[in-house]
């Protein structure tokens, strides 16, 4: 692929909002001038009112063996109508392998894939059946085994990113200080394990952003905001707060989540749980802060409080870094690389302040996907 020759993307991903990964590679593309259309899996439900679009969903779900083949006839049409020269799967969990079997009949471009879940989410295993091209995964860990142990494909290692169009410093209105400000906060689905972390945080100005399962036990429900941010909303949640907490979850073997891409994108003083593979993208302590146990966590927690000038210096070089090595467009070249030799996306020009992108709580995010 050269410069004169862009290829042609096509996208296959669960749903699009702001701050899905699928919007943001389909952006990262676009502003590439790289020719690209998005398939969404849950199109068909989402298009319909919510209490119906989700009962036809769980309908199916239980009537139905192989409920993902019913998009196959949309998705070959897809494929046939916009000629790809590289379809790009993301997650994997949806698409079965018979389907990926039958597009191979309509098209002889590359099928690749790139999971960005961790390992206890990977469903009916379809990542492993498809016969992918190529594989990209998150975890180190689960690279190095499927390596060793599956040959029907080729596994890559490949983190999430950061989008320095959405994921950026801003500056709080006194309004804005009020609603969200704190002394720590986190983004993310709310389960046990991580619900245990934050209850031990209970001395501590906290704030907790994001979705709530209904079968929890809620301990920490005071601290709860009760609803999700995206976009730049997400940006005035980090900016509000001197310390953004990452748990990871605890399948994150040898992995990243998007947050800790996304928060470093966001200027964030970032304090998250140690896995070793962090090393190969941040410098521990100068970059990013970790921590392997509670204790530790509150340790931390309480120094940095009292050295609010040493957290921002550490936000600041983990933004640049963000910025420098770990952008949609970054991961891209990486995939193009790997099917048709070194390409170079240009790198993401600086966004005005605020980013203009909406803020949208996705009503259909399944509680059972913890991020």
């Amino acid at each position: 692929m050269d410069a004169a020759t862009p290829p042609r993307v096509l996208v296959i991903g669960s749903e699009c909002y702001p701050d899905t990964m699928e919007w943001h590679v389909v952006d990262a593309l676009n502003r590439a001038g790289v020719p690209v259309k998005l398939f969404e899996c849950r199109a068909f439900y989402n298009a319909m009112p919510k209490p119906f679009g989700a009962a036809l969903a769980k309908a199916t779900a239980l009537l139905l063996r192989e409920p993902e083949r019913l998009l196959e006839r949309r998705l070959v049409q897809a494929v046939s109508e916009f000629a790809p020269s590289l379809v790009l799967v993301l997650l994997g969990s949806q698409l079965s392998p018979k389907t990926v079997a039958l597009l191979r009949t309509h098209t002889d471009s590359p099928i690749v894939c790139w999971c960005q879940d961790q390992l206890s989410t990977l469903g009916r295993q379809y990542m492993l059946g498809a016969g992918y091209d190529l594989v990209f995964v998150k975890d180190r860990y689960i690279q190095d085994l499927f390596s060793r142990m599956v040959r029907s494909t080729t596994f890559h290692y490949l983190p999430e990113a950061c989008n320095p169009r959405v994921h950026h410093p801003v500056t709080l209105s006194e309004r804005d200080a009020v609603q969200y400000g704190c002394e720590i906060m986190i983004a993310g689905t709310l389960y046990y394990y991580r619900q245990d972390i934050l209850s031990q945080l209970a001395n501590f100005d906290l704030k907790i952003w994001g979705g709530v399962p209904d079968w929890l036990q809620k301990k920490v429900a005071s601290y709860h905001t009760g609803r999700q941010v995206t976009g730049i909303e997400k940006c005035r949640a980090v900016a509000g707060a001197r310390i953004c907490l990452n748990t990871l979850h605890f399948a994150e073997i040898n992995g990243l989540n998007c947050r800790a891409f996304e928060l470093a994108g966001c200027a964030a003083f970032q304090l998250i749980t140690s896995v070793p593979v962090l090393a190969e993208h941040f410098v521990p302590d100068q970059e990013i802060v970790t921590f392997s146990t509670i204790d530790e966590l509150i340790e931390k927690v309480n120094y940095y409080r009292a050295h609010f000038d040493e957290a921002q210096s550490i936000a600041r070089r983990g933004m640049e870094r963000a910025v420098r090595d770990h952008t949609y467009e970054h991961r891209l070249e990486q995939i193009f690389a790997s099917v048709w030799g070194p390409v170079r996306i240009p790198a993401p020009a600086p966004a005005p302040v605020p980013v203009p992108v909406p803020v949208l709580v996705n009503p259909h995010t399944s509680m059972g996907v913890p991020q």
